[in-house]
């Protein structure tokens, strides 16, 4: 049994990620729920004590001073500052552990401003070329809204989506990751420069994050990609190679 914690805040949003799981788990599947309405974070953390894994899924944006920077009043910042501080929380324990985990939009986000790293608090900064792309407010939350280019190089990640290429994505966001945390590898971008995918340079913590979101566009007759990220987490997590909390 593969037992991961999922974090949100929006139960309605959270049920598609439970779903991509599911199928990808084939039955062998226990969730943990890090509901940020009501888990403390302690309470976050120590669910992982139970947990193979950790799935950062979207939602609201991350406040500014995570990364360093004042809110700017233009960029139309919409936060839940307990959810971030929640997350924090699990990444702090996922890291000592060496528990995988996968970022997804928000989760993407997160993954790298805890790294260090930093965001564009709105895609329009970028350039009017970025609006079009990235436009959070399309309706169809499946639409295939931007293609995305692979990085050059070799990685799991970057081998992975150069093998279902060509790749086109759905786009729901507003934000997006400026300057990548430390240790993370850019594995695929926008025509923009917009950081669609990356993976961990290290091995000996596994994590991967993408910007879109692979729970939409993870059904039988969606393209093939999108699962295999569920399928590949599921299988890091699997593997056991965890690194057990000391004890004193």
């Amino acid at each position: 049994m593969i037992r991961v914690v999922l974090s949100w805040s929006n139960p309605a949003k959270a049920e598609k990620y439970r779903e991509a799981l599911a199928a990808a788990a084939a039955g062998q599947l226990a969730l943990l729920d890090a509901d940020a309405r009501s888990a403390s974070p302690g309470e976050a953390a120590a669910a992982l004590d139970e947990a193979d894994a950790l799935l950062l899924t979207g939602g609201p944006d991350v406040v500014p001073a995570r990364y360093g920077e004042n809110e700017d009043p233009a960029a139309g910042v919409e936060s839940i500052p307990a959810r971030d501080e929640l997350e924090w929380s699990l990444l702090a324990a996922a890291r000592r552990r060496a528990l995988p985990v996968l970022g997804i939009c928000r989760g993407h986000q997160v993954v790298h401003a805890f790294l260090g790293g930093s965001l564009w608090q709105d895609v329009g900064a970028i350039s009017p070329e970025s609006r079009r792309l990235h436009d959070p407010d399309r309706g169809d939350r499946r639409r295939e809204a931007h293609g995305i280019t692979v990085a050059a190089g070799s990685s799991p990640l970057r081998d992975l989506l150069s093998s279902h290429a060509p790749l086109a994505v759905n786009s729901l966001h507003h934000q997006a990751v400026r300057r990548p945390g430390e240790g993370m590898a850019v594995a695929a971008v926008a025509s923009d420069g917009v950081i669609e995918a990356s993976s961990r340079a290290d091995p000996s913590w596994w994590v991967w994050t993408v910007q879109w979101h692979p729970e939409e566009l993870s059904g039988a007759a969606d393209p093939p990609l999108h699962r295999r990220l569920f399928a590949e987490f599921l299988a890091a997590a699997r593997s056991g190679a965890r690194v057990p909390e000391p004890h004193s």
